[in-house]
């Protein structure tokens, strides 16, 4: 992109002067356990050719850190998505408020993340962890500082929905960058945001409309389950339904991508009603680096993927009918 079609725009949120560069998308501002920053290209590349960004509406049930949400900010990308286009769902209600704050707050919530970034100590995380603040604002700012302060940015509650990550011992962390989150602020510009199931959440999806699916992994063995990000956990039974959603969208011509473990279950679950392909990833959930080790995932699509594309070079392992 040439220099000359480059725009920004200053905008002042409380205390801070911020100028956006209109030329960038904004980034995912959480760190974010199954986050698809490394696969946003690829997401972008299997979109349906008669998806109309103008027209159609972009669906995110499981939106978590939002990575193919803001990536297809960009307006002066070939794919942008205006927010008045985009809906947002979640069943974490903390995470569903501190997008609905970033939206609509943001001085206030900047204040409060300006204070809470002057100490960093274990002690200091460990009295906001076992807070409990009565404002969406607060509340906001409490997440955003948990997320990026506690082991490998893991959001897990316990049978009580209290936040139970233990503090994750980094030296330096960024706690929040204004100008990204100014950017996050006018991409949700227009965006409907919600909290809930996702069968609620794609209930006013139309044909040609786009829905991302991407729910907690199925887990690759009983002991690598992460999938208590809210206070219940999403099990075998919640893909099954899952899957029967997805077929009632497909045939009311609602084009559909869900991104999975590769696992038989999933194949099972999902190969009906969507073609799989396989595709191969390095796990960050991990705490060792050393156990990072690659696995195949799956990235499934209701609709036939253009031939010549990086993704219909993928591995085909299970093709709707």
């Amino acid at each position: 992109m040439s220099p000359a079609a480059r725009s920004s725009t200053k905008s002042t949120q409380g205390q801070f002067d911020l100028e956006i560069d209109e030329g960038k998308a904004p980034q995912p501002f959480l760190r974010w356990a199954g986050g698809k920053r490394r696969l946003t290209n690829l997401l972008i590349q299997a979109f349906p050719p008669d998806f109309d960004p103008k027209v159609n509406r972009f669906f995110e049930p499981f939106i978590g850190g939002g990575a193919l949400m803001f990536a297809t900010g960009n307006k002066n990308a070939d794919l942008y998505i205006p927010g008045k286009n985009v809906l947002i769902n979640d069943s974490n209600p903390d995470l569903v408020i501190v997008y609905k704050v970033i939206k609509s707050h943001l001085p206030e919530l900047l204040k409060e993340l300006k204070k809470l970034s002057q100490n960093l100590s274990k002690e200091e995380f460990e009295r906001i962890r076992s807070s409990s603040p009565t404002t969406n604002v607060t509340r906001a700012a409490r997440f955003i500082y948990l997320n990026k302060t506690c082991f490998n940015g893991l959001w897990r509650v316990n049978s009580s929905g209290q936040f139970n990550v233990p503090w994750g011992k980094l030296k330096n962390p960024l706690i929040f960058d204004p100008l990204n989150l100014e950017a996050c602020r006018k991409r949700l510009s227009g965006a409907k945001i919600t909290a809930g199931g996702f069968t609620e959440a794609v209930k006013s999806a139309k044909k040609n409309d786009l829905v991302y699916f991407d729910p907690p992994y199925l887990p690759l063995s009983s002991s690598a389950s992460f999938s208590q990000y809210a206070k219940d956990n999403f099990g075998v039974q919640d893909h099954e339904e899952l899957a029967e959603t997805i077929a009632r969208l497909t045939k009311k011509g609602v084009h559909v991508i869900l991104s999975n473990s590769d696992t038989p279950e999933t194949r099972r679950i999902f190969g009906k009603t969507l073609t799989l392909r396989q595709i191969m990833m390095n796990r960050s959930i991990s705490a060792a680096a050393h156990a990072r080790t690659p696995v195949n995932e799956v990235l499934g699509t209701s609709y036939p993927i253009k031939k010549g594309t990086e993704i219909s070079e993928l591995k085909v392992i299970s093709r709707s009918r």
